[in-house]
């Protein structure tokens, strides 16, 4: 059951603080009550504005009460189909074999099949910038999820209990009321450490709201007429790539206080060394350290994680009266009970609670103020919370790298006192810029509300996707022997960025992934993207010979071929950019879409994202013949019959690794005839005319093999040979739908724009609508009768970044509201139905699992965001292309069937065939 936020209105905040809380319901819904899945809806008015110093709309946001917990449990994929178990024997043969080797070392496994991660629906916005680390927030309050190692996140580390808020509350010099702010949950082994500290905060009181880089968690203490809101900022600013580096969060806390007497209100921040991972908890020498800069108070703990030097830093801004105190030692393993007495005494904390620990430590840093009878704290109280790691290493321990942010601080010690002082004395910039960047979208009339949230709070992967941000490194020239010249200059502006496909998918920049998030980095970080881009330039030509044998066809062959664009650039349990190609489920030499997605993205950059014109021909130079070598390699080993059209070869040989495709196929024909296109444009630019016109004839002989070997009249068959032959893919025209995001006019010349019309209309009928009934965006595959194919796995997966890029499609040809529609699906059943909320996972079949959570392509929806300015004026308020769009969810209208065909649930066909031959 999802539970509602439906506080009387005597409850509510008062005045200017009544802005800063969360609505009722899940996110803002407009002023009319409404009825829902047998839950109200509380709407009263217009949405207010928060007040932090300036107004910004609060029309969106992820909302949750502290009890709030999923409508429908779901569990990770386990239940295969009797022929999908069968064709899959050969692999699970190959693969335990791997799988065993690694026993007691799974973390270098680049995916663990056999155990895949289970989500936690408790997840907030997480703490951190762009490949500084992050720190996993519980909405319910209280930190976990570290991801501070290179790539890894610790998704298995729960809320530590030491590293928590406490408030303190005083009348007349006595203790009224003491909790940890945080209504969280502990297993059974963790009972006994800090057994003296009160968890009992009730979680009916607790509220969140989250609105990536920002959220807000209100606590209502009714019993001493308190309210506190906790406001979480992280500097994630787009096109600033020093503060978006910076390893800091911070924590404001604005109190209001509703009684009629005076209160002494304290607010202690704790945190402990180490993750939680049970590996780093007592690992080497921990040493604390106070300081003061002006205004700033705050403490230091060295410690190390994983044998990587880590300092956290606490502070607090001193403000005109308030009283800060600081504690250098408690033991976070401990009763706790001394530093509980001392905060119960005084509301203050004392230097030492517990006499320091060798290889454990925890600190503490509080704040004391008076808040007057009805009245608000007139001055906020400011935590920065700091993570300074600067050096670090991936699992193979080979080589170490400097995070990005030591490009500006250095690596000492003593910068994570200077990082502190500086988030203090800046968050309020930080968060005018957020707003600015945020407002055009959040006052936006003609934006559905669930899509305010939607694009914004998908962004939490850039940070806490296992990401990194190096610093160059001179070492790199000679270490790498890809490394070009054009790409050493980028690294050497810009530093190295990688982000992993999924926290249980440990691998680097996976290309085929990337290709549909790229649009979040384009549209926000554009220099990331390109230097993305020219590392995967590098790594064309650079090849691997050591022979592997691959898990799911068995065949051998090298790791990495020349002339192909690599799977990733590696596992981060072993030395990415050295060791590529970490992906060794197939052969990925063989993939068909890599090249072409390559080809595409580079003249994307080219094309979109290089403004300067010199800045646009040296790229040029630089990318035009390792595509021109890509498109030559392509006709020689893909075209077999010379008719211009590559085809597959019966295997998994594109993103979709455990679908086949066998003949010439829609999803890979597409970004053919696109990538051909790009090319011929290109060649134009270059000064290769005679290549141009060798290339344009190529794509003439293409086109029509596309239409008269695929195209029946409705939409493009899925290939020509498989058993999903005649399915309906949702990506089927992969390549005609990026060719548009970037040139309109070029796509219209690939493929007739009315067949384009026709099959997205199928798709949208058939995949979208037939599927959870039109509730969950679009399933990858669905037979011609209505039935969901299950032929192959991921055919009957509904792949959220998929679905994401199929509502950009549809807004770029004019059908906004299908576009918003089919997107909202995905979203709603992640973040508001199964509890999956900033874990969003590559996968969601119709009922009961998913697969891969905290995944990248999710970051697609960027693409809704590219096509909403770019084909719709979304910065005209007034656009005619938005006048009809509605607002409110999609289920909470109807959903007619344009085809008059009834919608097939789960329980109808789970008796049923849904192999193509029988349809």
């Amino acid at each position: 059951m999802l539970l509602r936020l439906e506080n009387k209105p005597e409850e509510r905040f008062h005045g200017a603080f009544q802005n800063c809380l969360p609505t009722r319901s899940r996110w803002f819904p407009s002023s009319k009550t409404k009825k829902r899945r047998g839950n109200t809806i509380v709407a009263e008015g217009e949405p207010g504005t928060m007040t932090v110093g300036f107004e910004a709309s609060t029309s969106a946001g992820w909302i949750a009460r502290g009890d709030q917990l999923p409508e429908e449990q779901r569990v990770p994929f386990n239940r295969p189909t009797v022929r999908q178990v069968y064709d899959a024997l050969p692999f699970v043969r190959r693969y335990s074999l791997y799988w065993l080797k690694h026993i007691g070392k799974r973390e270098k496994l680049f995916i663990n099949t056999f155990q895949p991660l289970k989500h936690k629906p408790h997840y907030g916005v997480p703490c951190g910038t762009i490949g500084s680390g992050s720190i996993g927030r519980d909405f319910r309050g209280g930190f976990c999820k570290f991801g501070l190692r290179p790539g890894m996140i610790e998704h298995k580390v729960d809320v530590l209990k030491a590293d928590q808020f406490v408030v303190t509350v005083r009348r007349d010099l006595e203790t009224i009321y003491q909790k940890v702010l945080s209504a969280a949950e502990f297993t059974p082994q963790a009972g006994s450490v800090l057994s003296a500290w009160d968890f009992s905060f009730p979680a009916e009181n607790l509220q969140y709201r989250g609105l990536f880089p920002r959220a807000w968690t209100t606590y209502d203490i009714p019993e001493c007429g308190l309210k506190i809101v906790c406001r979480q900022i992280s500097p994630v600013i787009p096109n600033d790539y020093r503060e978006s580096s910076l390893p800091t969060s911070v924590f404001v806390f604005e109190i209001e206080n509703l009684s009629a007497g005076c209160l002494d209100v304290s607010i202690t921040f704790a945190f402990r060394n180490g993750t939680g991972h049970k590996r780093w908890k007592s690992e080497g020498n921990c040493v604390s350290r106070n300081f003061e800069d002006e205004d700033v108070v705050g403490i230091c703990l060295d410690h190390t994680i994983s044998g990587m030097g880590c300092t956290y830093a606490l502070s607090a801004k001193r403000t005109h009266g308030a009283a800060v105190s600081v504690c250098r030692s408690f033991d976070p393993s401990g009763t706790g009970e001394k530093l509980w007495e001392q905060m119960k005494k005084s509301g203050r904390v004392e230097d030492i609670a517990d006499e320091p620990l060798l290889n454990e430590l925890g600190v503490a840093i509080s704040v004391q103020a008076t808040v007057e009878a009805n009245s608000t704290l007139e001055n906020p109280i400011e935590f920065a919370l700091v993570w300074h790691m600067p050096i670090v290493e991936f699992g193979s321990k080979k080589r170490t790298f400097r995070r990005r942010y030591t490009r500006f601080y250095g690596t000492e010690p003593e910068v994570a006192q200077k990082i502190s002082c500086h988030a203090l004395t800046s968050y309020n910039l930080w968060e005018q810029k957020i707003v600015d960047w945020q407002k055009p979208v959040l006052s936006h009339p003609r934006i559905p509300d669930w899509y305010k949230s939607a694009i914004f709070n998908e962004l939490y992967f850039l940070v806490d996707g296992g990401t990194v941000w190096f610093e160059f490194d001179e070492s790199w020239t000679f270490e790498e022997r890809q490394l070009s010249d054009y790409s050493a200059d980028l690294l050497k502006a810009y530093g190295r960025f990688g982000y992993l496909e999924s926290w249980e998918y440990r691998m680097v920049n996976t290309y085929d992934v990337h290709f549909y998030a790229s649009f979040a980095l384009a549209e926000l970080w554009p220099a990331l993207q390109h230097v993305i881009q020219a590392e995967i330039t590098d790594h064309v030509e650079h090849y691997d010979e050591k022979t592997i044998r691959f898990h799911m066809e068995g065949d051998l062959a090298p790791q990495k071929t020349r002339l192909r664009v690599p799977h990733d650039l590696g596992n981060p349990a072993q030395d990415p950019w050295i060791d590529t190609n970490a992906y060794v489920m197939h052969d990925t030499g063989k993939w068909k879409d890599l090249n072409l997605k390559f080809v595409l993205t580079t003249y994307r950059d080219y094309a979109v994202l290089r403004s300067d014109v010199e800045d646009r021909r040296r790229f040029l130079e630089f990318a035009w013949p390792v595509v021109k070598s890509l498109i030559e390699e392509g006709l020689r080993a893909w075209d077999k019959d010379g008719d211009g059209m590559i085809e597959n070869f019966g295997a998994a040989d594109q993103t979709y690794d455990a679908w086949r495709m066998n003949g010439v196929s829609a999803y890979c024909g597409s970004l053919w005839l696109a990538a051909l296109r790009v090319t011929v444009e290109m060649a134009r630019d270059i000064g290769e005319t005679k290549v141009a016109k060798k290339y344009n004839e190529t794509l003439e002989k293409a086109k029509e093999v596309y239409v008269s070997r695929l195209w029946n009249g409705e939409y493009f068959n899925f290939d020509e040979h498989s058993r999903s032959k005649q399915s309906i893919m949702a990506d089927q025209l992969c390549g005609y739908w990026f060719l548009e995001t970037i040139n309109p006019k070029m796509a219209s010349e690939i493929i007739d724009p009315e067949k384009v019309r026709k099959a997205l209309d199928k798709i949208y009928n058939f995949n979208v609508k037939k599927f959870a009934s039109g509730r969950m965006g679009a399933v990858n595959g669905m037979c011609p009768n209505g039935k969901i194919d299950r032929n192959y796995i991921q055919a009957d997966e509904m792949w959220t970044g998929i679905s994401y890029a199929l509502a950009s499609f549809f807004i770029q040809q004019g059908e906004v509201q299908r576009g918003f529609d089919t997107a909202w699906g995905p979203y709603d059943a992640s973040y508001n139905r199964f509890g999956l909320q900033y874990q969003t996972p590559e996968a969601l079949y119709e009922r009961k699992f998913y697969r891969a959570i905290g995944y990248m392509r999710p970051l697609s929806i960027w693409a809704i965001q590219w096509s909403l300015k770019r084909f719709c004026q979304l910065e005209n308020q007034d656009s005619a292309f938005l006048k009809d769009v509605c607002v409110e969810d999609p289920d909470l209208r109807s959903l007619e069937d344009d085809e008059g065909i009834v919608c097939i649930s789960a329980d109808d066909e789970a008796g049923g065939s849904s192999s193509n031959e029988s349809s």
